[in-house]
């Protein structure tokens, strides 16, 4: 008996259907396809990911089976290594083509790709890659790199039919999702799904945006103030494109100003993912080689006392805790972690790069990377942000509402001391009722940052980075941008 002939849509970091170009093609083509994802086992004992973000890929998939299911579709979910999963279908069936969208992940990811690669290539399989979004694969240097972006952004959005689609349900009994389903519900971390992801979209459009601008910096504020898309984009319940159209048509009817600050940061995540596609090295190298040979003191117990969120600085405890608990921080907050990290404390960016990947509900690879190393100031080509934790909460939090919240030791403070603890005295402690566990700084945040300054500067100002200054620019910066 002679094998069915099918295609083969691969569902990756793109759990959605709408503007979803491989299951456009599946369904143009009017041909039988099964519509697969596969949780690696690769993915799950990997250090950058943890069960938070299978629980956002549980949502997405129940909200993608459900959108599929409603036209008479199955999703397949596998969770097996990813040639047996595809080796396994090649005995029941004749693969044509398979369609998944280009994926910029980490190097085990790729790995996984190339080796199925030549896996397809020993079968005499297509494999079609659709472009996912503004990053361009292959290309060398940024030329035209922004007017492409936008012509991308331009174009339609892809609307399938699902009615014109022709499904196929395998059985794959040896690889029937088991870590998934046990995966428990934390209520504290973003759920996701292509439904909720549009939800969100339009309550931000329509009404949280008006202060965008404001709230965006600010870490308690910025949690309905921002969009609050970035999981959904990192793990694709909606494409940057269709947040593009939207937000277009929705700045038409005012608002520019905040959405114009919203739609360029659409612009600057596309931007930093490029640049992990073009030097995926980064992952294990600094952009800038010369700070390869940079040398920090180890200092695993003060890493600790980071990660733990228990550091005696409030602003950075804060974060750092509610981070652990709900998987998501603003920008600056974020950036000022990694500050303290690789500036007050010194230490290699290696340190914490993993760390806060495994807490950061949308982590994407091709973000973190280069935004990490770029707030640790081993690019070379980059202004030294070195941020100063007590002005940050002064100025972010004055009120101190966040640092109550995620640091209760220290809710009986007021205002005028609870961002500098460690200024208030015992007499006034008991004075005023301030008794606290809450520990005392590990480090002198003033000594730190200035020796931070003078050994950051002094290392950016060598003749070895400069040198490897004009490399950088050269691979991932606009051509017009100055050299100096």
């Amino acid at each position: 008996m002679s094998k069915e002939e099918i295609n083969i849509v691969w569902f990756k970091r793109d759990l959605r259907v709408q503007d979803h170009e491989p299951l456009y093609s599946a369904a143009a083509a009017s041909e039988r396809a099964i519509l697969l994802y596969i949780l690696d086992p690769e993915y799950l004992t990997n250090d950058h990911y943890a069960p938070r973000h299978w629980q956002f890929v549980k949502d997405c998939l129940k909200d993608l089976r459900k959108r599929l299911m409603s036209k008479g579709h199955t999703l397949v979910v596998a969770e097996g290594k990813t040639a047996e999963v595809f080796d396994e279908l090649s005995k029941s069936y004749v693969i044509k083509r398979i369609l998944s969208h280009q994926e910029t992940g980490l190097n085990f990811s790729f790995t996984i790709d190339k080796n199925l690669k030549k896996w397809t290539i020993s079968k005499g399989i297509t494999w079609t890659e659709s472009q996912q979004n503004g990053v361009v694969r292959g290309i060398k240097n940024r030329f035209n790199w922004i007017e492409n972006w936008h012509s991308f952004m331009d174009n339609s959005i892809y609307i399938t039919d699902l009615k014109r689609l022709k499904t196929v349900t395998p059985v794959l009994s040896k690889f029937s999702p088991k870590y998934l389903n046990d995966i428990v519900q934390d209520e504290q971390i973003q759920k996701g799904g292509e439904t909720r992801a549009h939800d969100i979209l339009g309550t931000f459009l329509t009404d949280r945006s008006q202060n965008y601008m404001y709230h965006i910096s600010k870490p308690e504020l910025s949690r309905t103030g921002c969009s609050r898309l970035s999981p959904h984009i990192a793990w694709g319940s909606i494409s940057i494109r269709h947040i593009y159209h939207l937000s277009v048509a929705a700045k038409a009817k005012g608002n520019k100003r905040n959405l114009n600050a919203f739609m360029s940061r659409l612009r600057w995540h596309c931007h930093f993912i490029q640049k992990f596609e073009q030097e995926i090295e980064m992952e294990f190298e600094p952009q800038n080689k010369a700070y390869a040979t940079v040398h920090r003191e180890h200092r695993p117990k003060l890493i600790a006392k980071w990660e733990e969120g228990n550091t005696g600085i409030p602003m950075i405890d804060a974060c750092m805790r509610c981070l652990i608990a709900t998987g998501y921080l603003n920008f600056r907050m974020r950036a000022m972690l990694v500050s303290f990290l690789t500036h007050a404390l010194l230490q290699d960016w290696r340190h914490g790069v993993t760390h806060v990947a495994r807490l950061f509900t949308d982590f994407e690879p091709g973000i973190h990377y280069p935004q990490f190393q770029m707030q640790s100031s081993v690019t070379g080509i980059n202004t030294i942000r070195i941020y100063n934790p007590v002005k940050q909460s002064k100025e972010h939090d004055p009120s101190g509402t966040f640092i109550k919240k995620w640091v209760p030791e220290l809710a009986a403070f007021q205002k005028e001391n609870i961002h500098e603890p460690w200024k208030v005295n015992e007499m006034e402690r008991i004075l005023f009722g301030l008794k606290t566990d809450y520990p005392a700084p590990i480090i002198d945040i003033t000594t730190a940052l200035k020796e931070a300054r003078r050994e950051l500067w002094g290392t950016k100002n060598s003749k070895e980075v400069k040198q490897g200054r004009g490399e950088v620019l050269q691979k991932h910066t606009h051509p017009n941008r100055k050299r100096g």
